[in-house]
C-alpha cells in the first residue's frame, strides 16, 4: 500500500506542550488568555487557531511558530514504538509517504527541518511532502491507500476522497469511517488484521469485466438475479460518465479485488442512485458509508442534482435501513420515469447544499 503519515503529534505527541508554550508565550505578551488548556486543532493547518486562541497577531505567530515551535518539534521523541513499526511496514512492501503541514510562510526551510527529524530518529521513508496544509488534495496526488494523522479536520477530509484514514488519538469514538486508535501498535494490528480499502471513481475500462463479474455475483447472491452481462456497466462512460454521472468502485488494496461498487445516472435535477453493492464478507466494515459518501460528495460538489431516486428489492431489509439512515424517504410510486421490477420498494432523498 502507499501509507501517508503526518508527523506532528502523530509519530510525536507534542501537543501539551506546544499548547503551554503558546500560553506562556501569551502571558508574557500580556494578553488576557482563558482556558488555556482545552484542547485544540489548528484547523486550517495554518496557525490560525494559534492566532485566535492565544490572541496572537500575524508577526506573533510567526515568531512562535518559527522559534518556540521549532524548538519543541526538534526536539520532540517518536511516540512509543512508532519508528519499530513504520520501519517494519516499510520493509514489508508499503510505500511510506510522509506529509507535513510545516510549511514555508512559518519555516526557513521546512523540508530540511522535517527530514533532519526523520533521519536522526531512524525513521525510514520512501518521500517527505512539506507544506501539504489541503492534506486531502495531496493523498489523491500521491494516490495514498491508507493515511494517518492525529486532526480529525485532516481525516474527515482525506476520508471524503474515498481514502482509508486512522486517527491517532486517545478518543475512543469513531467519526463515519475514520478509525479512532490510540498508539502504533494498535495501528499495526489494525493493517495487518483488518480491510483496507479504496474508495475511488472508474477511471479504467480495463477493470469493466471485473466490475460486471461482481455486479452479477452480487445480484445472483443478494436478490436471485440471473448472471449475465449487464449493458450499463458494459458501457460505463456513454451510460453514466457522459451525461455527468458517477460509477465508483471500492477496491481492497491488500487483496486486489472490487469489494463495492455504487453508480449515479444524471438526469439533470434529479439522479438516480444504482449498483449500490458491498460483497457480503465486507459489509459492516463502513465501505457502504465510504461509497455513498463519496458519491455524495460529488452530487453536491459537481452536479445540479436536487432529488435522488433508487428502487431496491423487497427483501433487501439492511438496505432498506441504510437509505433511512442516510436520509431517503420511502414513498409508494415514483413520480419519474425509471427501470424498476414488481418486487421493488422505492426511496427518493432531497439533497441539501450549504448556502455559503
Amino acid at each position: 500500500m502507499n501509507i501517508g503519515i503526518d508527523i506532528d503529534n502523530t509519530i510525536t505527541e507534542v501537543q501539551e506542550e506546544l499548547n503551554n508554550a503558546a500560553y506562556e508565550y501569551a502571558i508574557k505578551l500580556g494578553k488576557n488568555i482563558k482556558n488555556s488548556k482545552n484542547p485544540f486543532e489548528d484547523i486550517k493547518n495554518n496557525g490560525d487557531t494559534y492566532k485566535k486562541k492565544f490572541q496572537f497577531s500575524y508577526d506573533e505567530l510567526k515568531y512562535f511558530l518559527k522559534n518556540i515551535q521549532e524548538e519543541i518539534t526538534n526536539k520532540a521523541k517518536p511516540r512509543d514504538n512508532a519508528v519499530e513499526i513504520i520501519n517494519r511496514l516499510r520493509k514489508e512492501g508499503h510505500k511510506i509517504i510522509i506529509i507535513t503541514a510545516r510549511d514555508s510562510e512559518f519555516h526557513d526551510d521546512p523540508y530540511k527541518l522535517s527530514k533532519s527529524w526523520l533521519d536522526r530518529n531512524n525513521i525510514e521513508y520512501d518521500k517527505l511532502i512539506v507544506n501539504a496544509r489541503e492534506k486531502a488534495s495531496v493523498c489523491k496526488k500521491e494516490k495514498i491507500d491508507l493515511f494517518i494523522d492525529d486532526q480529525l479536520n485532516n481525516c474527515i477530509d482525506v476520508e471524503k476522497e474515498g481514502i482509508q484514514t486512522i486517527r491517532i488519538s486517545n478518543d475512543n469514538k469513531n467519526y463515519q469511517s475514520i478509525i479512532s486508535l490510540k498508539d502504533w501498535r494498535e495501528i499495526y494490528t489494525f493493517i495487518l488484521n483488518e480491510k483496507i480499502c479504496r474508495v475511488v471513481r472508474f477511471d479504467d475500462c480495463k477493470l469493466k469485466f471485473d466490475i460486471n463479474n461482481f455486479i452479477s455475483e452480487c445480484m445472483h447472491n443478494f436478490i436471485g438475479r440471473p448472471y449475465k452481462d449487464r449493458s450499463d456497466i458494459m458501457d460505463i462512460e456513454n451510460y453514466y460518465l457522459k451525461n455527468n454521472g458517477q460509477f465508483i468502485i471500492a477496491y481492497d488494496v491488500k487483496e486486489k479485488q472490487i469489494v463495492g461498487t455504487i453508480a449515479l445516472e444524471n438526469r439533470g435535477q434529479y439522479g438516480i442512485l444504482k449498483r449500490f453493492y458491498v460483497k457480503e464478507n465486507y459489509q459492516k466494515k463502513g465501505i457502504g458509508r465510504r461509497l455513498y459518501n463519496v458519491l455524495e460528495s460529488y452530487i453536491i460538489e459537481e452536479t445540479n442534482i436536487n432529488k435522488v431516486y433508487l428502487a431496491c428489492g423487497k427483501v433487501l431489509k439492511k438496505a432498506h435501513k441504510f437509505y433511512i439512515k442516510n436520509d431517503f424517504k420511502q414513498v409508494d410510486k415514483l413520480d419519474i420515469e425509471m427501470h424498476f421490477v414488481e418486487d421493488d420498494d422505492f426511496f427518493v432523498k432531497n439533497i441539501k447544499r450549504e448556502i455559503i
